[in-house]
């Protein structure tokens, strides 16, 4: 943290005209709660928009189709980290040690440098497409749209880490959620309309250019005026202190759409669409750890030195609660890939079902290394995250490399989990260094006796329809936790009485 000011003042009062150079106060174990629940509220939301639109999609355009699409996004994706360097998650750590003056220059720097990295981006994004597809194909033109909606968004991330590293997650999620929303609009009215996959891309690149405009002049007028001069030792410093943050972001890029690449140009793009499919109604559960993760990071990074025992309570219920939510996750999904597949798409999508079976073991995984991660990263420790990514990325690549040409999506499948494995395994050592056991093991036992009594329930799968059996099966196991004191009714009036209460920065 900066050193103290002579007039100290509210987070309320962030605007450009205040002169009072500190950011607010130590981010409590209290706001940590409350803004977890604000984020996975926000994700909520927009991940069911995202979900029935991708449903919609896959229907709307084939299993062919639908794989292109999915192919254009994943191939866009690989190049994301390289729009920032890192210096949106570096900002958001270094946000509550900073003084305001030194806050308006940091993400002015960033933006710049954004602004110029998204335009060098966007046009290896062309190259690479049109190498791959040839220059003015059909195909050429989804991936480069495709980009240009990818690059926009990566926006929302400079805004929700300043957002959120000064308490303000109210203000991230409700910007965020209505420009969701409009894209959902988009999707849902060119469905209607039969406009075409180009013609869908398109908007989709205005409703984003449009809301991160509108996002920029609110950010200015309220909190920050950002600082886009041209100071080079400022950038340097950003991209130095980002660097290790943008290497674990690219080879994280690489195993969550590599195997999708390859699936599309070793088998077709029938099997990408048939692996995407599972895959995309998994990824939308990662919101959760999201929302755990980006309210814990800034937290940690302020509080680790100096309250390290705070640190170490938070971790470990979130840790635990991640837990509880993940496991019977993949239980019931695995119970029921099979009639959930039936039950949101086409036949023709019927050999998705082993996909989900086997990726939706990848959530209670990544659950937990998405929060380690982030918490060792805000320690200063990223340079270990970065070696347990590029560990990772190796082992993913090679793997896919190998499997995927004979396998192909249930390969891929596999591979993405067993890639998850070992980089929890070498996280949970470190956290146990920092924190002792990141997890309580009378928790986990409890947790896992619940989740085997919902277990017992699916494998007799009564004759009901598969959104009753997941109603009651939720039930089942909610009341095994309470039976086993794994949860109790005043942790969920906590969660309530938290939720209610007026944001702040203590």
């Amino acid at each position: 943290m900066a050193p103290a000011p002579t007039e100290a003042y509210s987070p309320d009062d962030l605007s450009p005209t205040t002169a009072s150079p500190s950011l607010p106060d130590r981010i409590g174990s209290r706001a940590v709660l409350r803004n977890s629940l604000l984020l996975f509220g926000f994700h909520v939301l927009t991940k069911l928009l995202a979900f029935v639109s991708f449903i919609l999609l896959a229907n709307y355009l084939g299993t062919q189709l639908f794989g292109t699409y999915n192919y254009a996004f994943a191939l866009t994706a690989l190049f994301i980290p390289l729009c920032d360097l890192g210096m949106d998650i570096y900002l958001m750590r270094e946000v509550p040690r900073l003084s305001r003056d030194q806050l308006a220059k940091q993400v002015g720097a960033v933006l710049a440098l954004k602004g110029v990295l998204t335009f060098l981006v966007f046009v290896a994004i062309s190259i690479t497409g049109g190498m791959l597809d040839s220059f003015g194909s059909e195909r050429f033109y989804i991936v480069a749209l495709a980009g240009l909606v990818t690059l926009l968004r990566t926006y929302w991330t400079t805004f929700g880490s300043l957002l959120r590293a000064l308490n303000k997650v109210h203000y991230e999620t409700g910007l965020l959620s209505l420009a969701r929303i409009a894209e959902f609009i988009v999707i849902i009215v060119s469905i209607w309309y039969d406009t075409g996959l180009l013609s869908l891309l398109s908007i989709l690149g205005l409703v984003n250019l449009l809301s991160v405009a509108a996002t920029y002049l609110i950010v200015q007028s309220r909190f920050t005026s950002p600082t886009l001069q041209r100071d080079f030792a400022q950038m340097l410093a950003m991209l130095k202190g980002g660097l290790p943050f943008a290497l674990t972001t690219i080879f994280t890029s690489i195993y969550f759409n590599f195997d999708t690449v390859l699936v599309a140009k070793f088998i077709s793009d029938d099997a990408a669409g048939i692996y995407r499919a599972a895959y995309n109604l998994i990824l939308p559960l990662i919101m959760i750890t999201a929302a755990v993760s980006g309210a814990v990071f800034p937290f940690v990074s302020q509080s680790f030195r100096t309250h390290r025992e705070d640190v170490a309570n938070v971790l470990q219920r979130s840790a635990t609660h991640l837990v509880m939510i993940s496991l019977p996750i993949a239980v019931a999904t695995t119970s029921l890939a099979n009639e959930i597949i039936r039950l949101l798409f086409a036949p023709s999508f019927a050999p998705a079902a082993a996909c989900l079976s086997i990726l939706v073991w990848f959530i209670p995984i990544v659950y937990l290394t998405n929060l380690f991660g982030n918490a060792l990263g805000a320690m200063d420790q990223q340079h270990f995250v970065l070696r347990v990514t590029t560990l990772n990325v190796i082992f993913n690549v090679g793997a896919n490399l190998l499997v995927i040409p004979h396998y192909a999506q249930i390969g891929a499948s596999v591979t993405t989990v067993a890639t998850e494995l070992l980089g929890f395994s070498f996280l949970v050592v470190r956290m146990r260094h920092e924190i002792g056991p990141p997890v309580k093991l009378g928790a986990l036992l409890r947790i896992v006796l619940a989740a085997l009594v919902m277990s017992a329930f699916l494998f007799f799968k009564p004759d009901l329809h598969v959104l009753l059996l997941l109603a009651l099966s939720v039930l089942i196991y909610l009341a095994a936790l309470l039976l086993l004191k794994a949860l109790s009714i005043e942790e969920i009036k906590q969660l309530v009485s938290v939720l209610r209460s007026k944001p702040s920065g203590t």
